[in-house]
């Protein structure tokens, strides 16, 4: 079976919040312990030990971001975010025409990545954040609201990018790398240029930004690598849109290098 789109991050959110209420637990534990009175928790019921429960948790944020409770509520409520983001754009992509081919959650050894598109138009790698605010950028660097990201996004998606050619290229397909793509879903993007090389998009652009790529690839080679991505074992969410003919990919495989005449490869 194939997973949805966000299927990894939604799996990351579970794990959070078991960790969470873990370390809760382990708090109100500690309360009965010092009260030694099971009667009071027999009283207050399920809907008020929730209560507790919630009340804990504010508590524990106040105490600091560095609370392990907090931490990792806060992380799943991000992970939560990140999810529905990816599975937003995952429907978006689902509407792409005939012509187009998609990956979700490729799970690679460094990582995983949100999308991969592969058409005549090329190899897109798409990285999907969940972040609100103004995205704009100050020479090479990505900002928020005015101030630097917590994380360097462009590395981020260019380490993708190479990931993907370097897998095509030990399985003898081709070595060209894909075009990095981040994708803002609740962001209002002011980012007319490329950073460092990446297309910085908001989600309301993404079908013309596909459109206004130029097709350039050859179906041939473009199958080649649609088999490929679907065969590694790499892969644990393969979609294919319902409208490409897959029936024959595997006999497009070919050994030849080839050199993109957009992209610099390098």
């Amino acid at each position: 079976m194939y997973k949805k789109a966000g299927a990894g991050v939604r799996k990351m959110e579970a794990t959070r919040w078991l960790a969470a209420l873990f370390f809760l637990m382990i708090m109100f534990a500690g309360i009965y312990l010092s009260s030694k009175s099971s009667k009071t928790i027999a009283t207050l019921g399920i809907p008020v030990s929730l209560v507790v429960f919630i009340g804990i948790l504010y508590g524990v944020k106040a105490m600091g971001d560095k609370a392990e409770a907090y931490t990792y509520a806060d992380r799943a409520l991000d992970a939560r975010r990140g999810a529905v983001a990816e599975e937003v754009v995952g429907n978006l992509l689902g509407e792409l025409p005939a012509g187009y081919f998609v990956v979700h959650d490729f799970v690679a050894k460094r990582g995983n990545i949100d999308h991969i598109i592969v058409s005549t138009k090329g190899i897109l790698t798409v990285e999907t954040k969940s972040h609100r605010g103004v995205v704009s950028c100050e020479g090479d660097l990505l900002k928020r609201d005015g101030k630097p990201f917590e994380k360097d996004f462009i590395k981020q998606a260019w380490a993708q990018a190479y990931l993907i050619r370097d897998l095509l290229t030990e399985k003898g397909v081709c070595n060209l790398r894909p075009l990095p793509v981040i994708l803002f879903t609740d962001a209002d993007v002011q980012v007319n240029k490329k950073v460092r090389g990446v297309h910085i998009i908001g989600i309301k652009d993404l079908h013309a930004f596909l459109e206004g790529q130029p097709a350039w690839l050859s179906e041939r080679l473009s199958n080649g690598i649609i088999d490929c991505l679907s065969s590694t074992r790499l892969s644990r969410d393969m979609l294919p849109k319902p409208k490409v003919v897959a029936a024959h990919h595997r006999q497009w495989l070919t050994p030849k290098v080839v050199v993109s005449p957009y992209w610099n490869i390098r």
